[in-house]
């Protein structure tokens, strides 16, 4: 069969568009004039429109033949493009959505995405008990493994934190601490609670603008009780808690509020009310030589005042008793993490 040649139209302009999207694919037993009715596009009434003429000539081979065809005869054109043409005209270098998310997901995503799954698998009512049970032990192990999330593993922890005296605390520098109080952070976090545990006649010596005192346990789990049913793991509702030093009472009720939160949260792990909490690191009295422009007063009156000597006896009395009902259970707990 002799070769087949491709004879374009008239008006030269549209020659390379109509040649490039036609392949001929004659049937090798068919007669070689049909192939006028394969070629021929269709609704040509638009190229009368368009450029003054019915396309209607073909040369094939040697040959040339002219022929007016009927409208109803014209195959439609789609079906004879090219593959390749095809494959040109419609295909992206992109990628595809799922396989860029791949590519952009960090290790760190990765590992929030499977805490939350986890999470809403713990939630859900309809699990067996097995199956919560395997994933609690996933998230117990997570949040025992992975130090950059929150005590719910729902998020990243949102400030800065350092190194700082209690390795199962989360600390933050006197700097962050003024960061957050001049409003660096409202973009990302939704309310700050600064909480001073010192005694009351500490704190009215002098303290950070807006924190409140909480200096005993029951304060603290009142303070807890109340807010728990506005708070939810979702609302970023962070607590840094301090006292002079940071080294004693700051810590215990850090530890003690957290500890509460667990229990009142104990049917649906890891949910908890406040799950991101920090401690001031080396507590007001570092803060306050640093930033002594954003304390009320600015005074600083130390625990071991000698004016407040009978205050002092009043108060380490009461810690005690405070913690004499918490000593016989305490070997008993378990730290999830802080």
């Amino acid at each position: 069969m002799p070769p087949v040649t491709r004879k374009c139209f008239a008006d030269s302009s549209i020659t390379p568009k109509i040649c490039k999207m036609l392949r001929f694919t004659p049937d090798k037993n068919g007669d070689i004039d049909e192939i006028g009715t394969i070629i021929t596009p269709p609704n040509i009434n638009r190229y009368n429109v368009a450029f003054g003429e019915t396309p209607t000539s073909f040369s094939v081979a040697e040959g040339s033949f002219t022929e007016n065809l009927p409208q109803t005869s014209r195959k439609p054109l789609g079906r004879f493009l090219s593959f390749d043409v095809k494959r040109s005209l419609f295909s992206s270098t992109k990628r595809p959505a799922d396989e860029q998310t791949t590519l952009e997901e960090s290790p760190a995503t990765k590992r929030l995405k499977e805490a939350e799954d986890a999470i809403k698998a713990i939630t859900l009512n309809t699990q067996s008990d097995t199956s919560r049970r395997e994933n609690i032990k996933t998230m117990v192990q997570r949040l025992s493994t992975d130090n950059d999330v929150i005590a719910d593993g729902s998020r990243l922890y949102t400030l800065p934190t350092i190194t700082g005296k209690h390795s199962d605390l989360k600390s933050i520098s006197p700097d962050t601490m003024n960061d957050v109080i001049s409003g660096c952070y409202d973009d990302e976090v939704e309310k700050v609670t600064i909480i001073d545990c010192r005694y009351p006649y500490e704190y009215e010596g002098g303290h950070i603008k807006g924190a409140i005192n909480l200096y005993t346990h029951t304060a603290v789990k009142d303070f807890l009780i109340k807010h728990s049913m506005e708070q939810g793991s979702s609302k970023k509702h962070i607590l840094i808690f301090h006292c002079e030093f940071s080294s004693e009472r700051g810590p215990k009720m850090y530890r003690h509020l957290r500890s509460e939160d667990r229990n009142l949260n104990k049917e649906c792990y890891p949910r908890l009310n406040f799950p991101e909490i920090y401690l001031l690191d080396s507590g007001y009295k570092a803060f306050y030589y640093k930033h002594l422009s954003l304390c009320s007063p600015q005074a600083y009156k130390p625990m071991l005042h000698k004016d407040h000597s009978a205050d002092l006896r009043h108060f380490r009395a009461k810690s005690k008793s405070w913690t004499a009902g918490d000593r016989s259970s305490s070997s008993s707990r378990i730290t999830l993490k802080f």
